[in-house]
C-alpha cells in the first residue's frame, strides 16, 4: 500500500484538493480538483472558490454517481475511470453511474490545458486523483461507521458497498452513513491499494455503456432536439471546378 497525503492549499488563494459537503436526500457529495499544470510544469494558480473537475456524489440508495469530463468515444473511459473510484471507494459496481460534464474551464484536462479528451491522457489524468478521492470518501466512511458504533476506525472495513466491524456482525450500508460522513472533516493522509491488491482495476469488467448502446437508449449528438433547431450543410459544387 502507499499512503497519499491530500495536498495542502499551496497558498491562501489555493483551493483544496479536496471538499465535501452534504445534498438533498441526505447523499454525500466530493469535489476535487485537478491541478492544470502550466507549459512550464508547475500548477497553476487558483482562485479561493472550488470549481473541481469531478464529482462523487453517493446517495442515500447507495448509488455511486461520478461526473466524468472526459469524452466516451468509443476508448471505453466511462468503465475505467469508474474503476479508478471503484477501486480505493470498494463499493458496489452495479451501484456506479456516470454522468457527462457540462462545458467549463473547471472540467480543464491537466495534462492538455484544455476541457478536451485525447492523446490518451484521461487514465494519466485521474489515476492518481480520482483514486484518492475514493480513498478519501472510503475513509469518510469508515469514519461514520465508527462514529455510529463509538468503535475505533481501526476496527471497522469498507467492502462492496458497506462498512463491517471486525469482531461483530454489525454492518452499515454506504447509504446509511452519507449523511454522517458528511459532517466529518477531510481525511489528512489515505493509504492507496498495492497492485496486487487490486479487484477490478486491470481485470475484465463489463462497460457500463455498452447495455445502453445495444438497446438503443443511448444518446448522441445526432440525438439531440432543440425548439426551432435547424440543420445546416454546406452547399457544394455539382461538378469539379
Amino acid at each position: 500500500m502507499s499512503t497519499v497525503k491530500i495536498p495542502e492549499p499551496i497558498n491562501e488563494g489555493r483551493r483544496d484538493f479536496i471538499k465535501v459537503s452534504a445534498v438533498a436526500g441526505g447523499g454525500l457529495l466530493i469535489g476535487f480538483h485537478f491541478p492544470t499544470l502550466t507549459r512550464f510544469g508547475a500548477a497553476e494558480a487558483a482562485d479561493a472558490d472550488l470549481k473541481p473537475n469531478a464529482w462523487i456524489r453517493i446517495g442515500a440508495d447507495d448509488s455511486v454517481t461520478l461526473t466524468c469530463a472526459s469524452s466516451e468515444m468509443g476508448q471505453g473511459v466511462y468503465t475505467a475511470i469508474p474503476m479508478l473510484l471503484a477501486e480505493e471507494l470498494e463499493c458496489d459496481w452495479s451501484r456506479i453511474k456516470v454522468e457527462m460534464a457540462p462545458a467549463d474551464k473547471a472540467y480543464t484536462n491537466p495534462l492538455i490545458g484544455q476541457q478536451l479528451t485525447g492523446g490518451s491522457t484521461a487514465i494519466r489524468a485521474c489515476w492518481t486523483p480520482l483514486r484518492t478521492a475514493g480513498a478519501s470518501a472510503r475513509e469518510l466512511l469508515i469514519n461514520a461507521a465508527a462514529q455510529t458504533w463509538k468503535a475505533k476506525p481501526a476496527d471497522c472495513r469498507a467492502e462492496n458497498g458497506a462498512v463491517l466491524h471486525k469482531g461483530s456482525e454489525r454492518r452499515l450500508r454506504y447509504g446509511e452513513l452519507v449523511a454522517t460522513a458528511a459532517k466529518l472533516p477531510v481525511p489528512q493522509a489515505v493509504i492507496l491499494k498495492d497492485s496486487n491488491e487490486f479487484k477490478l482495476i486491470g481485470k475484465p469488467t463489463p462497460r457500463l455503456d455498452s447495455p445502453a448502446k445495444v438497446n438503443g437508449s443511448a444518446k448522441f449528438g445526432l440525438d439531440v432536439q432543440l425548439p426551432g433547431l435547424l440543420t445546416a450543410v454546406v452547399a457544394r459544387c455539382p461538378v469539379p471546378g
